[in-house]
């Protein structure tokens, strides 16, 4: 991502198998974003966004639309636009037909995130979606396309090494500048916020924000040798586009939330369940804490190779929470079914599987039902 930073293209255009190290940097990206969206809150939105994300951090939340994505494979089209590289204004009907791109998600999501009606699993995931999207919008591989995928079917050779044009402006600019982690960016980028006139970032339309990348796409980005070799002087021309790009992404991405919550109430007071015991909600917050998620199962999931998943708050695949059996032939456990509709109390270890929280269910003890 980041630009790269900011999000992997490659886990978001279809059939591109991202490496380990984009992935990397994609996460890099996407929390400079959140981070610096973050510093940028209003008291109010501050505090609505840690009630919606129970208490989980933006950075760790801008990632949760990638992790998803292998189970939720619809969502896939959503990561990016083709606006084709030869032209110069935004066209729905034939870029985004039935809603599927970045830009009908972005607004979509907004309007769920500020919507008094919406379930608090609908607008969590609805945030979640518009942490990550936005960064996304600000990738100008993803709002642009040459007929080669967002560039990934472009090879070129980035400072010698084989590459191609997407996982350049995906990661590799960035790492090549020697960044090694967000909060090393965020402080970079600091300094250069301060001397820029952020406020009017936050103007504009999403359509405008996307055809900003597309004009760097068209402009920068495809402008390559014909030999493809992409060394300091690409290098050096276009990292302050991709430092300006997350910069407009973090600011805009505060704007956009501080609108959407500013008459956000919570759903119901924060009530502390005692030490070590945390809601459904507030689980993905504590991955790696040994403790006790409790809520009510929405659904007993059985898998084809055997494994079956207590769902809760809400129905597969929009579960806040999960209680996973994988070898049910050795946990002696009866009458799962009669377990929906029921508050239940799961012990055990707190773990993110593909950007879900879920405890690994080995013994019955571990499971308490209220009375």
């Amino acid at each position: 991502m980041k630009f790269t930073t900011l999000l992997t293209l490659c886990a978001l255009i279809p059939g591109a198998t991202p490496t380990k190290g984009s992935l990397v940097w994609f996460e890099l990206g996407h929390r400079t974003v959140a981070l610096i969206a973050e510093g940028r809150l209003t008291p109010h939105t501050a505090a609505a966004v840690r009630d919606i994300l129970g208490g989980q951090d933006m950075s760790d939340a801008s990632l949760w639309a990638d992790q998803i994505r292998g189970q939720r494979r619809s969502t896939g089209p959503l990561h990016y636009v083709n606006i084709p590289l030869t032209v110069t204004t935004y066209d729905p009907a034939t870029q985004c037909r039935d809603g599927q791109c970045i830009i009908a998600a972005i607004e979509s999501e907004r309007r769920v995130l500020a919507d008094p009606k919406a379930t608090s699993v609908e607008r969590a995931e609805a945030l979640k979606f518009l942490i990550h999207f936005i960064g996304d919008l600000h990738q100008p591989m993803h709002v642009s396309d040459d007929n080669d995928r967002g560039g990934n079917d472009t090879q070129v050779q980035f400072f010698g090494a084989g590459s191609n044009l997407h996982k350049v402006w995906d990661g590799q600019l960035i790492e090549q500048a020697g960044v090694r982690s967000s909060d090393q960016y965020l402080a970079q980028l600091k300094q250069q916020m301060a001397s820029l006139d952020l406020s009017a970032f936050e103007r504009g339309s999403v359509v405008e924000w996307a055809m900003e990348g597309h004009q760097i796409a068209a402009e920068n980005a495809y402008q390559i040798p014909r030999n493809r070799q992409l060394g300091a002087a690409y290098e050096a021309a276009n990292i302050p586009l991709v430092d300006l790009a997350i910069i407009k992404a973090g600011v805009r991405l505060a704007a956009v939330l501080n609108e959407a919550l500013a008459n956000y109430q919570p759903v119901q007071p924060a009530a502390s369940l005692g030490p070590g015991v945390y809601s459904d909600q507030q689980a993905a917050a504590h991955a790696g804490e040994t403790a006790m998620v409790v809520g009510t199962v929405i659904s007993v999931h059985r898998t084809k190779s055997g494994s079956i998943y207590l769902h809760f708050g809400a129905d597969y695949p929009h579960q806040t929470f999960s209680g996973a059996i994988l070898e049910p032939g050795s946990v002696a456990i009866e009458n799962l079914d009669g377990l929906v509709g029921k508050r239940v109390g799961i012990r055990g270890l707190i773990k993110l599987y593909k950007g879900q929280p879920e405890i690994v269910i080995t013994s019955r003890e571990q499971i308490v039902v209220e009375p």
